[in-house]
């Protein structure tokens, strides 16, 4: 009877020991696109007047934004200053790569990169 409480004790000991590192996930290696991934995908489709079967997914990556622009602010208005989860969304498309950021309702963007970080 004493045993499995040892143990159940050890183990419950051991876990707080272990160290997880939390760092972005891209190109969907643990996770599936997200629906704000289309999202961008119409977007830019639209802009550039081709079909989304052109747009291209590139990266995909967690990330805690500042407050509610997601890196992109606009002018006369306002945001809450609250960490917000989203993603950052690189698509290429007719030779261009293009960042979109979001949290996990829109999108804001695009923005056209020349490197992927």
């Amino acid at each position: 009877m004493k045993t499995p409480a040892l143990l159940l004790l050890m183990m419950i000991l051991v876990s707080g020991c272990i160290n997880i590192k939390h760092e972005p996930v891209s190109n969907n290696a643990i996770f599936p696109e997200s629906p704000v991934v289309d999202i961008a995908r119409a977007d830019l489709a639209q802009r550039l007047n081709i079909t989304t079967g052109e747009v291209k997914l590139v990266k995909q990556e967690l990330v805690n934004w500042r407050d509610s622009r997601l890196g992109y602010p606009e002018m006369d208005t306002t945001y809450v200053a609250v960490i917000t989860p989203g993603f950052r969304i690189i698509l290429e498309a007719m030779n261009k790569t293009y960042e979109y950021h979001s949290d996990y309702k829109r999108v804001v963007g695009p923005k056209e990169v020349r490197d992927i970080q």
